[in-house]
């Protein structure tokens, strides 16, 4: 006898974003799965997102208002009033392929309730043009290139409930943006991480993304930061051990590959190019050391 469907949350947080929000909530209820609720978390928005919210609720979408503290802790908040078995976190600007919650629930079964697992996206212009697939892991688990940068989607990432509730987001507002992966990390050293390649989402690269929108000093803080948490993991330490010198490498180039997009910041693009070599040779056979030099050349002869 097949088990029963297993019962999922989808926790949407959202700021703002009432003029992209109604296509991601349409595409998150027109799964080929019918087991699963959609708990929009709106972080204090400004603009009618409530209205927009209300003009494509089902059954199953469930809206709820909450005071502005940022993605992670309206993602806590989701988790806390989630229903489900698993909990996935669905941005509010991106596109839910119908396969998605079909896809999660195979796995499921497959890993017989795994703590977490990942789903195989892509990236897609605001108009629908896939550009990029996230399609060709290979081996048991994602373990081991956790350390190498962010190599998750948050769409593609679910997690059992209990596993979310003992283990949330990082609420600290300075490290917004990059409290997913310090989750990443932190769950990584605790729990094999199984993924199925299919590709069930879409990432919608969009102007107004966050990683667009970075000020210089508080992306410089958000990493910091980000170092300093995982560091006062003691497991996270044990389990990373020698390779925790690349999650610090990676940390300082992600820093001077957009701090090198500004002519202001190229001498800080430089230093932490530097920095993160210095860390850990290696990372110059990673194709980001290359896009920053290439960068940083290009701003200096525009100078």
């Amino acid at each position: 006898m097949q088990e029963p469907d297993p019962f999922i949350t989808v926790v949407v947080p959202s700021y703002n974003r009432a003029d992209l929000i109604a296509k991601t909530l349409t595409s998150l209820q027109r799964q080929d799965y019918d087991n699963y609720e959609i708990l929009v978390i709106d972080d204090g928005s400004t603009d009618n997102t409530a209205d927009v919210v209300r003009t494509v609720a089902d059954q199953r979408t469930t809206y709820i208002h909450k005071e502005n503290a940022e993605r992670a802790a309206a993602r806590n908040f989701g988790a806390r009033a989630a229903h489900g078995a698993y909990i996935n976190f669905f941005d509010s600007d991106d596109i839910a392929l119908p396969n998605h919650l079909a896809e999660a629930a195979k796995l499921i079964r497959l890993y017989r309730n795994p703590e977490w697992f990942h789903l195989g996206y892509a990236w897609a212009t605001p108009d629908g043009k896939v550009f990029k697939e996230v399609n060709n892991y290979t081996g048991q688990t994602l373990n081991a290139i956790i350390p190498n940068g962010n190599p998750l989607s948050c769409n593609g990432v679910f997690i059992r409930s209990e596993v979310i509730l003992a283990f949330p987001f990082n609420e600290t507002r300075a490290l917004s943006a990059s409290e997913d992966y310090e989750l990443w990390v932190r769950l990584a050293a605790r729990f094999p991480l199984h993924y199925s390649n299919t590709i069930t989402s879409w990432v919608i690269d969009h102007e107004m993304r966050s990683v667009r929108t970075i000020h210089g000093e508080k992306l410089v803080k958000r990493l910091q930061l980000l170092i300093q948490s995982l560091e006062e993991d003691a497991q996270v330490v044990k389990y990373y051990g020698r390779n925790f010198k690349k999650i610090k490498a990676d940390s300082s180039s992600y820093i001077a590959l957009h701090l090198a997009e500004a002519s202001k910041y190229k001498a800080q693009s430089l230093q932490y190019l530097l920095k993160s070599f210095t860390v850990y040779p290696g990372i110059i056979s990673n194709k980001r050391f290359y896009a920053i030099i290439k960068n940083l050349l290009i701003k200096w002869q525009s100078s």
